[in-house]
């Protein structure tokens, strides 16, 4: 029944995952239109410190309306409180600053394939660091998600390779990867709603102080259009969905081990191409096909690992 909840609770973070992406690419699309371009080459960075913010303030909108606020800080004085706080940092701050930074340094596909690997490395992680054990079937199906990822967003390269761009999406890939692996450790003295609360609290914090410092010292008016235009709500929407997404993502995680947890949660990448075809009239691509179908194999073959996966 554990693993049945955990799958369940796993691809709704997915599906919520996918409703973000979907979100915020309209929101890009209007602020695009109300900027000029050169100014977005920090957009991943400035959405990211929304994103968070904005999940932040919805989780703990949701700890008040439960009347449960009051039981959030306590956790904290559990010793592996203090993982899930490494976790916010290097998940949040330090791996959105490098994929920023490797999107403009090395341009968008090739930090999206680098980073894409970031499951691959959070199971190996999982393996040596809590000893999360992994079926032959597990590791095929999460090279397979890994795979779907890359054909599904990959765009021909539009930037020039810089060997600090590439750097920066590795150290992107391995911090989310270690994120995931230091919150599951974590998560075994805090309960996940706290877990993630902290973490999107933490994150959101240091993201907009480093996004407020970058914007006003190169004099980027991207605050004043997020301020001015009212159609970048939906930002603020995306913001509050992914903080239910992030809280569905950590407690699969818990119920099931790094692998699935994973796994589950990557089958955003199907709910994005479905919500753009159903709701933006794309089409999709040959390889966008192949790269969903891979997602979906990948995940079949993760989730049936049933070994247990937890390390208690």
């Amino acid at each position: 029944m554990r693993d049945v909840s955990g799958l369940v609770t796993g691809l709704g973070s997915g599906a919520l995952w996918g409703l973000n992406n979907f979100l915020f690419a309209i929101g890009y699309g209007v602020l695009a239109d109300a900027a000029l371009m050169s100014d977005f080459a920090l957009f991943p960075l400035v959405g990211a410190a929304v994103n968070d913010v904005f999940a932040a303030a919805a989780l703990l909108f949701w700890y008040g309306i439960r009347r449960r606020l009051w039981e959030f800080l306590p956790q904290w004085r559990h010793r592996k409180g203090r993982a899930i706080l490494v976790a916010a940092i290097l998940g949040g701050p330090v791996g959105q600053a490098c994929y920023a930074l490797g999107v403009i340094w090395a341009g968008p596909s090739y930090a999206l394939v680098i980073t894409a690997s970031y499951p691959i490395l959070g199971c190996l992680m999982a393996k040596v660091f809590l000893h999360q054990p992994m079926k032959r079937s597990m590791w095929l199906g999460t090279l397979f998600v890994a795979c779907g990822a890359v054909l599904v967003g990959y765009l021909p390269a539009q930037a020039e390779v810089s060997f600090w761009g590439i750097l920066a999406s590795v150290v992107a890939a391995c911090c989310w990867a270690m994120e995931i692996v230091l919150a599951t450790w974590g998560m075994q003295e805090i309960e996940p709603a706290a877990a993630i609360t902290f973490r999107e609290v933490i994150s959101g914090s240091v993201l907009t102080v480093i996004a407020a410092v970058v914007l006003v010292s190169g004099g980027v008016p991207m605050a004043v259009v997020l301020a001015g235009v009212s159609e970048s709500q939906v930002l603020w929407l995306a913001g509050a969905v992914a903080g239910f997404s992030y809280l569905l993502d950590y407690r699969a995680n818990h119920l099931l081990g790094c692998a699935r947890g994973m796994a589950t949660n990557a089958t955003y990448i199907i709910w994005g191409v479905a919500l753009n075809v159903l709701f933006a009239d794309a089409s999709i691509r040959d390889f966008e096909w192949l790269g969903c179908l891979l997602v979906f194999v990948g995940v079949l073959l993760v989730a049936c690992g049933f070994e247990d996966g937890r390390t208690d």
